[in-house]
């Protein structure tokens, strides 16, 4: 596949050559020649205009894409991990999941759903109700 580059290069350089031998045929009083040459040289000035519009879509598109995948990395890179303890009875049937907050978040920890939870010791007071939050 031809780039985008000499596409927009070999255009261009058939608009400027047509536009020329229009000029010629104008001068020299070929009228039907200069009337092709003419509508050549506009035909490719607007195929410049939509090959570079294209370009620019496909590097903003490509752009957006290396953003997204980026924040993407850092996102997944930037979580606290912290395994949710088992709550039920049967360790086996308790949903394994990890805390998705930033490390070092204060509070307790958080599943991908927003749900909180706390490891609640006998030997620790339980916080109070404000501070779960």
């Amino acid at each position: 596949m031809i780039s985008a580059r000499l596409r927009y290069t070999g255009t261009l350089c058939v608009a400027v050559g047509s536009g020329a031998a229009s000029v010629y045929c104008c001068v020299t009083g070929l009228w039907t020649g200069w009337i092709a040459f003419w509508l050549l040289s506009n035909v490719c000035v607007v195929v410049c205009g939509r090959i570079k519009a294209t370009a620019v879509r496909l590097q903003e598109a490509h752009h957006a894409a290396q953003v997204f995948a980026r924040q993407a990395e850092l996102l997944d890179a930037a979580h606290c991990g912290e395994q949710k303890p088992p709550f039920s009875k049967v360790p086996a049937l308790a949903e394994p999941t990890e805390c998705v907050l930033r490390p070092g978040h204060p509070g307790s920890h958080a599943d991908e759903h927003g749900a909180r939870w706390w490891w609640i010791d006998e030997d620790l007071p339980v916080p109070p109700r404000a501070q779960q939050r």
